[in-house]
């Protein structure tokens, strides 16, 4: 084999392996609805680093893909496992739409008297849309369940205008992304 075939074989397969690492590591969504607004906007393109077994753990604020029954959604985790429920409009919002099940409950006396708090339990989190008026969030089904998150969002280009988005037709044309 002469050196220049050598060279042009080397390069072909570390491009091949770099490919294969990208496409193992990284995925593309694109957001769907007005949840994430202003953050993420519909039809904007986002680029999700996946979890997998060597994925470092998550933490407050950071924009996940999860998925919750047969849809894929992107919203920011808000309370990771053990922490409690301490935002009244969460509460609220809980006990309204009987989620408190989900949640491990405690009872503390107060001078008051009693109430019931709220912790996230093991091996979940709880996630909310940026755009609180609109999104379908743990407010409505309770924590999700780690296992449920895809990835972490990494990075995206900026969102599509009103023309770009006429011009494709209106609905982008993948499905992946969130509500």
């Amino acid at each position: 084999m002469s050196p220049d075939t050598r060279r042009q074989a080397i390069f072909v397969a570390v491009f091949l392996i770099v490919v294969v690492m990208f496409v193992l590591t990284f995925r593309l969504g694109v957001v769907h609805g007005q949840s994430m607004a202003p953050t993420y906007q519909d039809g904007q393109v986002v680029l999700v680093r996946r979890r997998n077994l060597w994925s470092g753990p998550l933490h407050h604020d950071d924009v996940v893909l999860v998925r919750k029954d047969r849809d894929v959604l992107i919203k920011r985790i808000y309370l990771l496992p053990g922490e409690e429920l301490t935002n009244p409009a969460i509460v609220r919002a809980t006990f309204v739409n009987n989620v408190a099940d989900y949640y491990e409950q405690q009872i503390t006396d107060t001078p008051r008297g009693p109430i019931t708090r709220l912790f996230v339990p093991e091996g979940f989190i709880v996630v909310l849309g940026d755009n609180r008026r609109v999104s379908d969030d743990s407010r409505q089904f309770g924590p999700v369940p780690i296992r449920n998150v895809l990835g972490v969002v990494v990075g995206s280009p900026p969102p599509p205008t009103p023309a770009e988005r006429a011009a494709a037709g209106g609905e982008p044309s993948s499905r992946l992304g969130a509500r």
